[in-house]
């Protein structure tokens, strides 16, 4: 019986719709009880399959080990809930326009992507539609200061920004990527655009005089663009942190570590006025010390978030 090597592109239940990798081809696939037991699997499992006697599907026999997670915690249960695995890149869509740009949001999806060590790229979409909202220069320096990779795109193709997805296609190719980002920032048109128009996910424009849209993707699933894979995962308006424990969150933000570092006791709240808290020490004239104080400002709001949540809730 021929064994095969397939990657997991949507789950339901017991059965997964499977892309054996040499061929191409997808498949139906049921999992060996012992396997489920054993494991969860997702979306960006690579598995083994092998056909089966019974009917024209096949079974899965092993999971192949992960490469990487994107998961919660259930700190309550001491669990962990894997999402999405062997992922190479995550892409951060962010509008310039409607909706509007939220860095504090974008932090935390940067903060998400340490946690899971697992690069990050920010889409600026909708760049015909940007007329000074938000200071992005600002912004691109912040993620030149970070490390993080950036694109101004356009979906219109009569956009000069329209070109710059070319740009990413083939930055993304041969990988495997998820698409983060708050329901309305055209998510599904950047798939379809990377596809070459192959792929046409449901999409809806935002009403008029609504700044959050609507949800048109409802679970996580895998996308063969022919050169590369993408998961289209279900739109977000806000991305919690409660599954992060306050002893975590610090590191987390490798960038805010040297200078914590700095401050005159370990157990420094970081907060106006502190006495010996370096951050206290910045004069706000140069962008990097506006930079720095605007992420130890996420940072803060992050960790007031996640101090309010005792173990048990999480």
């Amino acid at each position: 019986m021929n064994e095969v090597i397939a990657k997991i592109l949507r789950s339901n239940r017991r059965e997964f719709d499977c892309l054996i990798l040499d061929t191409k081809e997808e498949v139906k696939a049921v999992c060996l009880r012992e396997i489920l037991k054993k494991d969860h699997l997702v979306v960006g499992d690579n598995v083994k399959i092998r056909a089966m006697e019974s009917d024209d599907r096949y079974e899965i026999f092993e999971l192949i080990e992960r490469e990487n997670e994107i998961f919660r915690r259930i700190v309550r249960v001491n669990k962990k809930k894997t999402i999405a695995s062997n992922i190479d890149c995550i892409l951060i869509v962010a509008s310039v326009s409607k909706p509007d740009y939220k860095p504090f949001l974008i932090d935390r999806y940067i903060t998400r992507s340490v946690q899971w060590d697992i690069p990050a790229i920010v889409l600026f979409n909708k760049m015909d539609q940007f007329e000074d909202q938000f200071d992005i220069s600002m912004e691109k320096k912040k993620f030149d200061m970070l490390g993080v990779n950036y694109f101004e795109i356009s979906n219109e193709p009569e956009s000069e920004y329209f070109q710059e997805l070319d740009k990413l296609k083939t930055l993304l190719k041969g990988k495997t990527t998820i698409c983060l980002g708050q329901s309305g920032v055209g998510k599904s048109r950047i798939i379809s655009t990377l596809s070459s128009g192959t792929i046409e996910l449901l999409s809806n424009k935002l009403a008029k005089g609504i700044q959050k849209g609507a949800h048109t993707t409802t679970w996580a699933e895998m996308i063969d663009l022919g050169e590369c894979y993408m998961i289209d995962s279900p739109g977000i308006r806000s991305m919690a942190v409660n599954d992060i424990t306050p002893a975590e969150l610090p590191q987390l933000f490798p960038d805010l570590i040297p200078y914590f570092n700095q401050c005159q006791f370990k157990d420094c709240s970081h907060e106006e006025n502190i006495k010996g808290c370096f951050f206290n020490s910045l004069e706000m004239e140069t962008d990097e010390e506006i930079i720095l104080y605007n992420r130890l400002i996420a940072y803060i709001k992050m960790r007031d978030e996640v101090e309010k949540i005792p173990d048990w809730q999480r």
